[in-house]
């Protein structure tokens, strides 16, 4: 097992390119921006009070993670799935406002499955939770997004929200996405949500009317479906990167 102790007060990046298991202690009172390459790895996060992290996953291998959030401290986990993978995040909100914000992107060609698990278990009072995933898919590849919140009984004035939105672009690709609630006490505000759709034929026919071909067209809908996403990514490298991936994999639509 590989371990990093980042002590309190402190600032630092750390990027993960190895297989295997990894622990991440971090102290109080801290700043962390973590990039995982993942490699068949299973990572486990301590976090203590009014922390700050950002954690990036570029999904080229299986990955689980669990995440132990103390109080006041915020979690931003930013999930970047294009190959067949089966990946699971525990999010435990265990500190009096404690915070998950969850980004995915998935884009599947070929015959690639994804198998996705994303749960965020509210245990202390007024912690909130934010996921939101979105898919395209084409050819013959297959998404299942599970996500779940769950709030424990004594954790009250929690707040969870999860939704995901998918687009399919062909008729052999499928997607299930399968939104759970599971509310122990009265006290808190939930929602949840899924679509999926097929390429907006309105945008679509608006582009095509104005001179661009409709591969490109589909190509510049896609990039713009996952923008509100990338945007998230503040490094500026990290996030020129990540759009050059998603780009250069559409190139065959």
């Amino acid at each position: 097992m590989i371990e990093y102790n980042i002590p309190d007060n402190s600032e630092k990046e750390i990027k993960i390119d190895v297989e295997g298991d990894v622990k991440i202690g971090i102290g109080n009172n801290c700043k962390v921006k973590i990039l995982e390459n993942s490699n068949d790895n299973e990572i486990k996060l301590e976090v203590g009070e009014n922390c700050e992290i950002k954690y990036v996953t570029i999904h080229k291998k299986n990955s689980n993670k669990i995440a132990e959030i103390g109080e006041n401290s915020k979690i931003i986990w930013i999930d970047l799935c294009l190959e067949k993978i089966k990946s699971s995040t525990i999010t435990n909100l265990n500190g009096v406002n404690s915070k998950c914000n969850s980004f995915g992107i998935i884009f599947g060609d070929g015959n690639k499955d994804f198998n996705i698990d994303n749960k965020v278990v509210h245990k202390g009072n007024e912690s909130k939770s934010d996921m939101f995933a979105r898919i395209v898919l084409t050819e013959e590849a297959k998404a299942l997004y599970n996500g779940l919140v769950r709030v424990n009984k004594n954790a009250v004035k929690c707040e969870g929200y999860q939704r995901s939105e998918i687009i399919l672009l062909s008729d052999k690709a499928y997607a299930e996405a399968i939104p759970n609630l599971e509310i122990e006490n009265n006290d808190v505000k939930c929602t949840h949500g899924a679509t999926i759709s097929q390429i907006d034929e309105d945008k679509l026919f608006y582009m095509t009317s104005r001179g661009i071909n409709e591969k490109d067209a589909k190509k510049i809908i896609v990039e713009g479906f996952f923008e509100p996403i990338i945007t998230n990514i503040d490094e500026e490298k990290l996030r020129k990167e990540v759009q050059n991936i998603i780009s250069e994999r559409i190139k065959g639509l």
